[in-house]
């Protein structure tokens, strides 16, 4: 499989999954208890926690772990937000917010959902003629998992402290990506997930600024300071800090190869007369979110998959269905084209040999699967 899909989840790094069997092995013990067996465990833990506070520019106790991205969303949300609230985020926003606003909305809590310009950006122009006196909390995604566009995280949460709101972004294809500083960007609370940035699955952190609290969702025995109850998974949490501290240590370097991988690969488009257009704007690096025209996409990834390719159509956050994604009508794109995009998502694991082995496949196969124009 030459696999072309990362924005849905990122192979492991190799590192990573050694030093995970390694801790399976030899970090058994419960982190609560207080003999031997159990305080390695637990210094496996608070050495994870240290790892990724300072890849972030934050303070170890402010780092929460959870089960991935969707849990910390809705801790954030369902942890915060009461009867009587109002709460602002953007239609284009991942299901682990725009679900759980519905529930509490049958709940009493108020929202105002904002709608991307035809970029698919979120501004913040338009997040301030919703503010009211009850609103609470703001969610932004920093990159959208579906265009790879990037909001305007700073300025936004810059503002929203002049109005004494609390910001959230869900940074989960932003974290081991672009360099984080929690400071810099000023946001209340920050989710990430693991197997974005060639970590386990299953294993996520949530950074919470000093001196704020939430509600916890899942109660038990009081672990993350009795935020999240249940026995910690100690060799993913040592697989994330692993894996966000090889990436941030070569996090500029990484950027600069995938780019170049992004430009071969429309450039070797172009070169084989491949009609397409990148949608959005001002993306993360390597995901491409790209209408090929009167192309199936459906088709195009049933045909690349049993070449051995794998790219995806839609969102893999949507069980399966092979539905084109709704986002594309949110910024504009007819349906007829919205059937005919993908994305293509580049890692740090990638080769110029699989971006030309991916662009020779593509010559050969749209041809047999092209609508006519006038079909």
């Amino acid at each position: 499989m030459i696999y072309f899909d990362s924005a849905a989840t990122t192979p492991i790094d190799p590192k990573v999954s050694d030093f995970m069997v390694d801790i399976l092995n030899n970090a058994y013990g419960n982190p609560s208890s207080i003999h031997k067996a159990g305080q390695k465990s637990k210094a496996v833990i608070e050495n994870s926690r240290r790892q990724i506070a300072s890849c972030i520019n934050a303070s170890s106790g402010e780092i929460y772990f959870t089960g991935g991205g969707t849990e910390s969303n809705n801790l954030v949300l369902k942890g915060l937000l009461t009867r009587g609230d109002h709460f602002i985020t953007s239609s284009i926003e991942h299901p682990a917010i725009l679900k759980p606003t519905k529930e509490l909305e049958n709940q009493g809590v108020q929202n105002s959902i904002i709608k991307p310009n035809q970029f698919g950006k979120i501004k913040l122009k338009d997040i301030i003629p919703e503010i009211k006196s009850n609103t609470k909390l703001v969610s932004i995604m920093y990159v959208n998992n579906e265009l790879g566009t990037i909001s305007e995280i700073k300025k936004i949460s810059e503002y929203l402290k002049t109005q004494n709101i609390l910001f959230h972004t869900d940074a989960v294809q932003a974290v081991g990506k672009i360099n984080i500083d929690v400071i810099n960007i000023g946001c209340d609370f920050l989710s990430a997930s693991a197997h974005k940035f060639h970590g386990p699955k299953g294993i996520g952190f949530l950074f919470i600024k000093d001196g704020l609290s939430l509600n916890p969702q899942i109660t038990g025995g009081g672990q993350e300071k009795n935020l999240r109850g249940g026995t910690e998974n100690i060799s993913g949490i040592a697989g994330m800090g692993l894996a966000l501290d090889i990436s941030n240590q070569k996090i500029e370097e990484n950027h600069n190869y995938i780019l170049k991988l992004e430009k071969q690969l429309f450039f070797e488009l172009e070169k084989n007369q491949i009609k397409f257009r990148r949608n959005g704007i001002n993306q993360v690096t390597g995901l491409c979110n790209i209408t090929l025209f009167n192309v199936p996409g459906q088709s195009l990834i049933v045909n690349l998959d049993l070449e051995g390719f794998a790219i995806s159509f839609g969102a893999a956050c949507a069980s399966g269905s092979s539905k084109p994604s709704s986002i594309h009508s949110k910024i504009g794109i007819p349906s007829h084209e919205a059937e005919c995009t993908v994305r293509i998502s580049i890692s740090r694991q990638n080769t110029s040999e699989e971006i030309t082995k991916l662009t020779t496949i593509l010559s050969e196969i749209i041809p047999r699967i092209k609508r006519r124009k006038d079909a």
